[in-house]
């Protein structure tokens, strides 16, 4: 059990740093989500050192307690050390069923053990050292049952993924080759649509109908049919920069509003902005751009990739959308907390992230909790952690939000 520690005053609350100590080798926490039994489920990945593989760790609100649940990849009979590029991620594919279960698949990036590095094209025909392929499982946090259904794109790893419920699908989408696909899981049969571009989209996401929604490279909107599990390019696109083609800006993050009647997003780097889409009011859609995030108009963010990434996008108690990004308009340069009013435009600064020495590379993933807590995943750290922003206003009974408030994507 970890201790709690590295508490600091937020705007209307606090924020926690919450250290994983027990994996201190572990570097990112891409997958998290709410449970059905309303705990928290955070993947621990270990993507820059060799011969490591995820942990699926729970956060118990109710006790402020982290536990160790579950190495994946000796559960599903890849130990980190037999020699292959190691199941060492679950990446933006932790998804939670109503039937409790998490619904989950492997993502690519660890080297083998020994290795100081790993690339796919490098041992792609290698049979002793390349990546297997990502692994299709269901993981019950009730039991510590996992149920491997296999490796669904081979040589390839699944870097976002949603669940269709109702018709028992996963959605997902590969990396290297960035390809689209479907698993019926049902009928057990992995489906592959094809590729959809170059550039990886960070999220794909689900309307009420259970048509499945991300981008190309530049930001047109692709959807894929409930029915007919045809790709249909929209003439809708994500915002961009005006002096930018919007290469590159597929999505990082997407959220669904309170009500579920529209979709909140970010890009994936160079042009920071949140924009609104709403799939429902026409057969293309329509986009609002919100603008850049947060600070100046005029501030070049497309100097680096991901230097100023937005992400964490979670809606809070209060209505509000919250989000980080680095600020590197200010001196020193570093990553906040931040909200933003989806009815004013306005925006505020909740709390910056930085914990004595600690300073978070990047924040990956943001969920909350029935009490109105929220919780951001932390990347590129070891040991890595989670941060939660507990408000004023949060309930002392898990009552704010309910499972059916949270999202079947990652």
């Amino acid at each position: 059990m970890e201790k709690k520690e590295n508490i600091k005053p937020a705007l209307d609350g606090t924020v926690e740093y919450l250290p994983i100590k027990g994996l201190p080798q572990h570097d990112s926490v891409w997958g998290l989500c709410t449970g059905k039994d309303g705990n928290i489920y955070l993947a621990d990945c270990g993507e820059l050192t060799g011969g490591l593989s995820v942990f699926i760790l729970r956060y118990k609100p109710a006790e402020q307690q982290l536990e160790y649940l579950v190495e994946v990849g000796p559960a599903l009979g890849e130990p980190p050390d037999n020699g292959h590029a190691t199941q060492s991620k679950i990446h933006y594919c932790l998804i939670p069923g109503n039937d409790g279960l998490l619904y989950c698949a492997t993502h690519a990036s660890g080297p083998p053990l020994g290795d100081p590095i790993w690339r796919p094209w490098n041992c792609w025909d290698d049979p002793a050292r390349c990546f297997p392929g990502s692994y299709l499982f269901t993981f019950d946090p009730a039991t510590g049952r996992i149920d491997n259904l296999g490796i669904g794109p081979v040589k390839e790893g699944t870097r976002a993924m949603a669940l269709d419920e109702k018709r028992r699908l996963l959605y997902g989408i590969t990396w290297p080759r960035n390809h689209l696909y479907i698993y019926d899981l049902n009928k057990k049969v992995y489906t592959d649509l094809g590729r959809i571009g170059d550039i990886n989209p960070q999220a794909i996401f689900l309307d009420r109908e259970g048509n499945a929604w991300t981008t190309d490279d530049y930001g047109f909107f692709l959807k894929c049919d409930a029915k007919k599990h045809q790709i249909q390019k929209l003439p809708t696109r994500c915002p961009h920069q005006p002096y930018r083609l919007g290469w590159h800006n597929v999505p990082y993050d997407v959220v669904p509003a309170p009500d579920w009647s529209c979709f909140y997003g970010t890009d994936w780097g160079y042009e920071s902005h949140l924009w609104r889409f709403d799939p429902y009011c026409c057969p293309e859609g329509k986009i609002e751009d919100f603008g850049r995030a947060y600070g100046p108009k005029d501030f070049r963010t497309d100097l680096f990739l991901e230097r100023w990434q937005v992400r964490g996008l979670v809606f809070g108690m209060d209505g509000h959308l919250y989000f980080t990004m680095r600020l590197g308009w200010e001196k020193p340069e570093e990553t906040w907390l931040l909200r933003l009013d989806v009815k004013t435009g306005k925006r505020e600064k909740v709390c910056c992230l930085v914990f004595g020495e600690h300073r978070p590379p990047a924040i990956a993933s943001a969920t909350p909790d029935f009490y109105g807590n929220l919780y951001f995943a932390e990347a590129g750290a070891a040991p890595s952690g989670i941060y939660i922003y507990r408000p004023k206003q949060a309930s002392n009974k898990p009552d704010v939000f309910s499972f059916q408030d949270i999202k079947q994507w990652g």
